[in-house]
């Protein structure tokens, strides 16, 4: 027999995962509680997930996928590399923006030792990047000697860090401004040259 799938419950498990991480961690986001956190019998969690992990990397997938999509459209529209990583950092901005849990979720999860990226979406990340490696370095543009690693780092990883931090100074709602996209451009701009 199919399973019947009520999206507004698998919203809800959605939101409430990302909540329950962003609040306790990796580690302290049961199944259990996210189930009664989003309102839903445990049994229809795992009828959909096989476990917090999956459902985690599921969420994980679906916000790097977000930011991998644009790198990609703005990697085949041929823009300039310095083009391409200020349109890519105020996306990024946008993100937070319009869904801070979503910058918070990739936050802890990027500093919580006891999960592991799925290789899947490593690699699905990993493949842009390299492709935006290459294209600053064609263009002379990078630093020769930064790798996808250092890129992954420097573009990624700090605006997670630079966005986080505003979110922590502040118990409003955060608004980013201009200044704030091109502080952390400037930043990123001197590190990459």
């Amino acid at each position: 027999m199919a399973r019947i799938t009520d999206q507004t419950k698998i919203e809800r498990l959605k939101q409430s995962t990302m909540k329950l991480v962003v609040e306790r961690g990796f580690g302290g986001a049961s199944a259990m509680l996210i189930a009664k956190d989003a309102k839903v019998a445990a049994g229809y969690f795992y009828m959909h997930y096989s476990g917090k992990y999956e459902m985690v990397n599921t969420l994980l997938q679906d916000v790097y996928q977000e930011i991998v999509d644009k790198l990609k459209e703005l990697t085949q529209e041929n823009y300039p590399f310095s083009e391409t990583i200020d349109k890519m950092i105020r996306h990024i901005f946008a993100i937070a923006s319009a869904e801070p849990i979503k910058m918070k979720f990739l936050y802890v999860l990027t500093n919580d030792y006891s999960f592991v990226v799925d290789a899947g979406i490593r690699k699905n990340i990993f493949d842009v990047i390299i492709q935006l490696k290459e294209l600053g370095h064609t263009e002379r543009t990078l630093d020769q000697t930064i790798t996808e690693d250092d890129l992954y780092l420097i573009l990624f990883i700090n605006t997670i860090q630079f966005i986080n931090q505003r979110f922590k100074k502040s118990t409003k709602r955060v608004k980013f401004s201009k200044a704030d996209e091109d502080h952390l451009l400037y930043l990123i701009n001197k590190i990459l040259k």
